[in-house]
């Protein structure tokens, strides 16, 4: 097979990347973007989009809500050294002076002893050694990039979301979303199955019903809640580090196969990426590992260095697809199902075990809001899915499944239409690399068979490649 890489690349989107002269010699190489709000650069989001659209508008946009949103408030950088002594203090307001490291959390003073807090872009992190009132005396234990950036985002240990219902500064961050393109929504320090609903009742208020919802796990209170929330979601976002960190004993893969085992799609991503040659060692030693789990994306912090740009996503690329090369099937239990799709989760079941059977080189599938296609996914067959789907909401979401390749088709579309245009697809994808005899598996699972297309099949077909 030629050179397809199954996990997805989501770059993380800034002024750096979204110069269109660096975005040209990218854009081929990434799957989606991800822009985060939380990362300071709302002003110019639209204009980032435009880019992106403007050079290929298949791609997804997915939109990070801002969550728990903690930010210093000192107006300029300035430098810091391990080991120093500093009075972190809170404010509301941005503050001119660099005597003092000032952030915008009122319960500063309420924090214990030891509590490690963190800057996430200057990749700094602090202990606290005292508080009082709305004070803490800190000590440097990394001084990351031996500077503090003005307006850096502020994390620490035991940070939580209390918030179950959708909050105002959510609601406005998905608007944003809506008005300028996203397709996507990532919601930051998802805590609850109800936080998940309550972002969904928002956007079908706002006719955005069938625009997909993934939980981004940041927080404690996923602990309690993550069964519920992982029902209740689209997909999941897993923060590797932060989770590690609040809960050492819960191993990332087994949260990965948690969601494999639900059939969506689990995204990764870590906070703090230094893009540095150090980086490309410590990521392969992570894939290793994960892309045993069929992840089916990893998602890429910003970048602040134009020239690192190109030969990190590259690089990640090759690292990603070298480690699919060994992977091998894995024996699987026939998986859990509810009443609900008990007949297409069967239909799906068969078709992956068919694979390695009948040698099947790629299948073609049909979905309507991606159950399908993620479901097929998350049980990891070894071949290229090629997808087609009449819902643009859908097609977006399909950029984020393992193994998918997605397309957008019209209402008037019938079976045999699809399957010729599902050969040719095939031919693209796998640029003259099979024979006419090769099989191909044509998969739709629904549980009744919509009578508006009685030409479509509801199970699966098998074809030589000379016969689509």
């Amino acid at each position: 097979m030629n050179n397809f890489r199954f996990t997805k690349i989501i770059a993380g989107v800034s002024p750096i990347l979204a110069k269109e002269t660096v975005l040209s010699k990218i854009i081929n190489m990434v799957d989606a973007f991800r822009i985060t709000l939380s990362k300071g650069y709302d002003d110019n989001n639209k204009k980032y989009i435009d880019t992106i659209m403007k050079l290929d508008n298949s791609k997804t946009i997915i939109l990070e809500t801002k969550g728990i949103d903690i930010r210093m408030k000192n107006t300029c950088n300035f430098p810091i050294k391990k080991g120093e002594k500093w009075t972190m203090e809170y404010s509301e307001y941005a503050q001119e002076g660099t005597s003092k490291i000032y952030i915008d959390y009122p319960a500063l003073g309420n924090l214990k002893e030891n509590t490690i807090i963190t800057c996430e872009q200057s990749n700094t992190s602090f202990k606290i050694l005292s508080t009082e009132e709305d004070t803490a005396q800190v000590e440097v234990l990394s001084a990351g990039n031996w500077e503090i950036l003005q307006y850096d985002r502020i994390n620490f240990d035991a940070l939580d979301n209390k918030d179950e219902a959708l909050t105002e500064k959510d609601k406005k961050d998905i608007l944003w979303g809506l008005e300028y393109g996203a397709h996507v929504i990532g919601l930051a320090c998802s805590n609850s199955a109800k936080h998940v609903e309550s972002a969904k009742e928002f956007l079908d208020q706002n006719n955005a019903k069938e625009m997909k919802v993934f939980a981004k796990i940041e927080t404690t209170s996923w602990l309690q809640n993550f069964k519920e929330i992982l029902k209740t979601a689209d997909g999941i976002i897993l923060v590797a580090n932060v989770l590690e960190k609040l809960n050492p004993a819960k191993k990332l893969n087994t949260l990965i196969q948690s969601v494999k085992a639900e059939g969506k799609p689990v995204l990764i991503t870590y906070t703090n990426r230094d893009y540095e040659k150090p980086f490309l060692k410590s990521f392969g030693k992570e894939m290793q590992e994960l892309a045993q789990e069929h992840i089916d994306g990893i998602m890429l912090e910003t970048f602040l260095i134009e020239d690192q740009v190109f030969d990190v996503i590259e690089k990640a690329g090759d690292i990603l697809w070298n480690h699919e090369l060994k992977y091998e099937y894995q024996e699987i239990e026939r998986f859990k199902t509810s009443n609900e799709f008990e007949v297409r989760d069967y239909i799906i079941y068969n078709a992956f075990r068919s694979i390695e059977e009948f040698w099947i080189k790629t299948t073609i599938c049909f979905t309507e809001n991606g159950y399908t296609a993620s479901r097929y996914s998350s049980l990891g067959p070894k071949i290229p899915i090629i997808t087609f789907t009449q819902s643009k909401d859908t097609y977006r979401y399909l950029s984020l499944v393992r193994g998918v390749k997605g397309y957008k088709i019209s209402q008037s579309f019938n079976y045999e239409n699809l399957k010729k245009i599902g050969k040719e697809m095939i031919r693209m994808i796998f640029k003259g690399n099979i024979s006419l005899d090769d099989k191909i598996l044509i998969l739709q699972a629904n549980e009744t068979l919509n009578p508006v297309k009685t030409d479509m099949i509801n199970g699966i077909e098998f074809y030589n490649f000379k016969n689509i």
